[in-house]
């Protein structure tokens, strides 16, 4: 009977953090604005058990952050964004490089599937667009073959996620993203090290004049 109160516990903690994370993700929870566990508990129908254990997990991922008076969603100044997408040029132009060199047949059919979504994206449905986006510089991560650098690239992404939703906003940038990763595929799929490690780092560095580019409003890039 433990056991199965157990399970059906953890499934519902699974359940608020995904429900908690799209809503973060979808803006319906601003950067800064504060999670009270109490106020989750009533709009998911849920006692507080599984809404702190939810936030305790995202805490982890770099979505939310714990202060004085309890849980916030995480924000960024636009210097520590900028700051953060210095460290990737590095670590995506490696992973890149380490990824052409390795040419795992099962993952690159999968990189590829994720660049042709990137040409079919709804261009009015940043979620959408930032999902695929993730998950396309999670499989270069993985093809790496480096778990260290999976970990450490995914944790930086945690922490720039909610800033996803700003980037894929503007159509102009979305077309430079689906141009930028398709060459980040081709390279790898050639099996060219050099080249696959110059378009990652291109495709970050176009991010950084993007972000210097733009207003931050709140914490919003405007």
């Amino acid at each position: 009977m433990i056991r199965k109160e157990s399970v059906r516990q953890a499934k519902f903690t699974d359940i608020i953090y995904e429900l908690l994370k799209k809503d973060i993700l979808n803006r319906r929870f601003e950067p800064k604005d504060k999670l009270s566990e109490t106020y989750l508990a009533k709009i998911y129908d849920v006692s507080r058990t599984p809404v702190r254990e939810a936030l305790h997990k995202l805490e982890k991922e770099g979505l939310v952050v714990r202060m004085n008076d309890g849980y916030h969603v995480n924000f960024l100044t636009k210097e520590q964004i900028i700051k953060l997408f210095e460290v990737r040029v590095v670590l995506e132009g490696y992973a890149a490089e380490r990824a052409a060199s390795n040419k795992n047949k099962e993952l690159l059919k999968k990189l590829r599937e994720k660049a042709e979504m990137m040409k079919k994206i709804d261009k009015n449905d940043p979620l959408a667009a930032a999902k695929v986006n993730t998950e396309f510089h999670d499989l270069v991560a993985e093809m790496s073959s480096n778990e260290y650098l999976r970990d450490i690239l995914k944790d930086i992404r945690n922490k720039l996620a909610v800033l996803k939703v700003d980037l894929f906003a503007s159509a102009s940038r979305i077309n430079e993203e689906i141009e930028e990763h398709w060459k980040i595929y081709e390279a790898i799929e050639k099996g060219d090290p050099k080249a696959a490690r110059e378009a990652a780092i291109r495709h970050q560095r176009n991010l950084i004049e993007f972000v210097k580019s733009k207003k931050m409003i709140g914490h919003t890039l405007i």
